[in-house]
């Protein structure tokens, strides 16, 4: 009769896992209204076991309750196992009855376990394996079977008698079952936040390198083009060099230059240049290109460059030049003539005081 209980209870710790990843895919463990949620969750659980236990006398019943508080307290924290123990806990005493300290004792002790485990930071290391699961399951159930010294007298040699197999064999691999079933859950949850992490991670930089005003690519260890973004690709047609080096979609010196400048930068770890592209209309602008290593750890590095249109500085350096060599010009036309009206009014000066009357200009040198 206790094994068919027990089977009973193990389908509703079986539903309880289903309910649970149900719950931790919508709320978090690590959100409050996530722990609260499956700490109310597992205490209902543990409430409903109790309301089709094993009753070995009256008021002296066993069920699956220890199983579902310790894996509450395990996986979902103190603040979910606190929840969950007072509505077992509540209940308990509710029903009364001579095995009442004893179960009250056992909703405690399983809790406190849960929690002191969750706690230890070796877990994490353990990743919750079988063996790990097992240990829980037997101290928490080693445990349970002392406290058996709780229930009144006359009752302990046959609870001993009767549970002891049950109790010390298959509760600790119940916890085994159930607990794989929530790591289960558990590791999928987490893989389906990394997944999510991953995907908006990779929709911020789609957004920034699309909305980026300049050219950005990257390379790998063959120089062949495996990225560009959206700009580049508008403007010279690139997502055609995907695949290719680029000896391979410009021919000739300039491909050739190319590809130096790519072994440069490889060999160097960064390389500025500037070069001279037609766009796709055939216009002619100057790009500022800096190319740079992107190691990562066990893996070939890739070379990523940024080119930025320098055409319009270019274009305004050039006039600033140009302006500058015409105010050298003119000033030095400037100077040349005010030098000859020095020699002149010299001359002038000189003329005057040969014929006896006074100079006529001041000079001043």
């Amino acid at each position: 009769m206790i094994i068919v209980q027990l089977l009973f209870n193990l389908a509703i710790l079986v539903s309880v896992s289903v309910l649970s990843g149900f719950i931790d895919n919508r709320y978090k463990r690590d959100t409050k209204v996530g722990v609260v949620l499956q700490g109310l969750l597992f205490g209902l659980v543990a409430l409903v076991g109790m309301l089709d236990p094993f009753v070995l006398a009256p008021g002296i019943i066993f069920d699956g309750r220890s199983v579902v508080l310790s894996l509450c307290a395990l996986f979902f924290g103190p603040v979910a196992g606190i929840i969950s123990a007072a509505i077992a806990l509540t209940y308990r005493i509710y029903i009364g009855g001579g095995g009442v300290y004893m179960g009250s004792s056992v909703i405690i002790a399983s809790t406190l376990i849960g929690v002191l485990f969750h706690r230890h930071k070796k877990i994490a290391r353990t990743g919750f394996n079988t063996i790990f699961l097992y240990g829980i399951g037997l101290i928490v159930h080693v445990v349970m079977f002392i406290l058996i010294f709780a229930i009144p007298s006359p009752m302990r040699v046959i609870t001993f008698k009767t549970l002891a197999f049950s109790i010390l064999g298959i509760y600790p691999l119940a916890t085994v079952l159930i607990g794989k079933i929530l790591k289960d859950q558990f590791d999928s949850s987490g893989r389906k936040a990394a997944e999510t992490a991953l995907q908006e991670s990779e929709n911020k930089f789609s957004l920034f390198m699309n909305h980026l005003p300049a050219f950005a690519f990257i390379k790998d260890i063959d120089y062949k083009t495996i990225y560009v973004n959206k700009k580049i690709d508008d403007t010279l047609g690139a997502s055609a060099w995907i695949g290719l080096k680029p000896s391979e979609f410009f021919p000739g010196e300039f491909g050739a230059r190319l590809m130096a400048d790519d072994r440069l930068a490889m060999e160097s770890g960064f390389l500025k240049t500037e070069e001279i592209v037609k766009d796709m209309h055939g216009e002619v602008h100057i790009y500022e290109i800096q190319k740079f290593i992107i190691p990562r750890e066990g893996r070939d590095s890739l070379l990523g460059g940024i080119a930025i249109d320098i055409t319009e500085r270019k274009r305004a350096e050039e006039a600033l030049e140009n302006t500058a060599t015409e105010l050298k010009r003119f000033n030095g036309l400037m100077v040349g003539r005010e030098l000859k009206m020095i020699e002149l009014k010299k001359e002038i000066n000189d003329l005057l005081v040969q014929s006896g009357r006074e100079v006529k200009y001041m000079i001043y040198e």
